[in-house]
């Protein structure tokens, strides 16, 4: 997957020096960049483009520096990665940065094998985050579909063990099985109004459902008045 970088400098020749630097790996789509002078157009480009996944910032820049520019950052999307580039031995400003959520830092004048390493660490973090965050995404999925049949218990320990794991985990347990239903429920059905009987069957499987939740167990099948658990 390609890794969208946005540098913000106001620097002229920049925009060129990382492209000639970067030719290679911008040829195998492993990475693409795209450019702003201030931190205003920044942001301008990041909301046109939210796949963006990585801000390589200047510190000193017109209209809207680069510590005020990771703030905004920050409070849009904390997810979001940023490396701050600062003169050399501008401490004051490079602990700001790191306390307001940046990533990393570099100095200036740019070193672009030190950019390519601190880029390449970036990037994998970025996939992790990414790979987390799908992971979560699973979990939800698979908790909210499990939430339907299994005790909130049972289905957070379901949604988990499959976020953690490749293939399914076997294991053996004991259970018991129940079938219910509600006494003279067909004389019941050929005497009441059909909004009394749904509201009764609501009620009936709905606190039957809690029941067998509270004692981690699992609704396997409703059928009319009939409840397998």
């Amino acid at each position: 997957m390609t890794v969208t970088i946005l540098v913000v400098d106001d620097e002229p020749d920049l925009h060129e020096l990382v492209l000639q630097k970067f030719h290679k790996r911008i040829r195998e789509r492993a990475v693409a960049f795209m450019f702003a002078h201030d931190g205003i157009e920044a942001l301008q480009l990041i909301e046109a483009h939210p796949q963006i996944d990585l801000v390589v910032a200047d510190i000193n820049m017109p209209r809207m520096d680069g510590l005020s520019l990771l703030e905004k950052l920050q409070e849009a999307d904390a997810s979001r990665s940023t490396i701050i580039v600062s003169a050399y031995g501008d401490m004051n400003n490079i602990r700001t940065a790191m306390n307001r959520g940046a990533f990393d830092f570099l100095t200036k004048p740019i070193n672009f094998a030190d950019l390519g390493i601190t880029i390449d660490k970036t990037i994998r973090h970025i996939e992790r985050l990414r790979e987390a965050r799908r992971r979560q995404a699973e979990a939800e999925r698979a908790h909210a579909s499990l939430s339907r049949y299994f005790s909130p218990q049972i289905a957070s320990r379901l949604a988990s063990a499959n976020a953690e794991s490749d293939g399914m985990e076997v294991h053996w347990r004991d259970v018991a099985v129940i079938f219910t239903d509600i006494t003279g429920f067909t004389s019941l059905v050929e005497a009441a109004q059909p909004d009394v009987l749904s509201e009764l069957l609501n009620e009936y499987v709905g606190g039957m459902t809690d029941v067998v939740f509270a004692h981690e167990g699992t609704v396997a099948k409703v059928i009319g008045d009939a409840v397998q658990v």
